[in-house]
């Protein structure tokens, strides 16, 4: 009885330990490093292509991170892997103020500004600005497509950025780019 005990709890037991993101595993899926890489790349290259000629307050353009569009298998795919590359970039190098439009506190204080508004319309006073309106939008896509044959399989990924300037609503600048993986099945799996 003893033994059983201990086996049981040796089979259960596990170390954990704490690595380096250069360290994690690769998969043949998308992998929150690869996400986070290409999407600090592409936003080096859009600050790069000097197109955000629009400033608003303390001299940086403002651009909201309106849309995220996942065309993939990965229903669980968080967009904040995506977006706080993004807005970390952006903040570091000083070029512009970013936010996220669905975001929880940017919405909370949108609302109470609409309300208070409300409240001074109703006493015949002035309105109070919700902020800084943004000069553009940057919306996201993602992308997959897979291949198999045989044992191997492929799988891409495609990350597609564009910035659109609001109020012209054109496209001032795009950016697409790919992740591929080749995985292989073992011949004999237990």
């Amino acid at each position: 009885m003893l033994a059983l005990v201990g086996l049981l709890t040796s089979c259960a037991s596990y170390s954990v330990q704490r690595v380096s993101s250069s360290q994690l595993a690769t998969t043949t899926g998308l992998d929150p490093r690869d996400v986070a890489e290409i999407s600090a790349e592409m936003t080096e290259s859009m600050l790069a292509a000097n197109v955000l000629r629009r400033k608003g307050s303390g001299g940086r353009s403002i651009i909201a991170l309106s849309t995220f569009r996942n065309n993939t298998s990965l229903y669980d795919f968080d967009p904040r892997l995506v977006f706080n590359r993004i807005t970390v970039t952006l903040n570091r190098t000083g070029s512009a103020y970013s936010y996220v439009t669905g975001d929880r506190y940017v919405t909370a204080h949108r609302g109470a500004v609409a309300h208070e508004n409300k409240v001074r319309e109703f006493l015949g006073e002035g309105r109070v600005s919700s902020g800084p309106s943004p000069q553009y939008t940057l919306t996201l896509e993602l992308i997959e497509d897979h291949a198999q044959l045989g044992r191997t399989t492929q799988k891409s990924y495609q990350i597609h950025m564009t910035l659109n300037e609001i109020g012209s609503g054109l496209s001032v600048w795009e950016d697409l780019r790919d992740i591929a993986k080749v995985g292989r099945r073992a011949a004999v799996g237990f």
